[in-house]
């Protein structure tokens, strides 16, 4: 398995909320732009504590993320601007290169808060199916933990 990274940012906003405006109209919602910043600050400030790499050394690439148990809501229409800010961030290649990836809810993410859990695959991706059986197994773990 090549480089990976977790991290805890703000909650996304759904999708439905991202943009407003058509074509040469379109423009961020002050919610997105508003999230952006403050998660994008969190990325620059885990990069700078040297708690984090951005995946640089493998093409492909595999993300879980987990929400707060108690979120409701569509959950995948988190992930979308969860995946562009990783990826104008440095933080992830193009998500045209995201193999696959989980989301969950779990009671270990504290609420207004999603976790990222983000790694490189090496190979392509029908190659891959023994990382991705150890990144299973991992996900499996961990998804019963609760916070103290």
């Amino acid at each position: 398995m090549g480089a990976e990274f977790t991290i805890t940012i703000p909650m996304p906003p759904s999708v439905n909320g991202l943009y407003r405006g058509m074509g040469k109209n379109r423009r961020r919602t002050p919610k997105y732009a508003e999230w952006a910043d403050e998660a994008g600050w969190r990325l620059n400030e885990a990069r700078a504590k040297g708690e984090f790499r951005p995946l640089t050394d493998a093409r492909w690439y595999w993300t879980d993320v987990a929400l707060p148990a108690n979120h409701i809501g569509d959950s995948d229409n988190r992930l979308k601007a969860l995946h562009d800010l990783l990826h104008s961030m440095g933080a992830t290649p193009d998500d045209r290169w995201l193999l696959g990836g989980t989301f969950m809810r779990s009671e270990t993410v504290l609420p207004g808060t999603c976790r990222v859990h983000a790694m490189s695959i090496a190979d392509a991706p029908e190659d891959a199916e023994r990382e991705i059986q150890m990144i299973a197994s991992r996900v499996i773990a961990t998804a019963g933990q609760r916070v103290v």
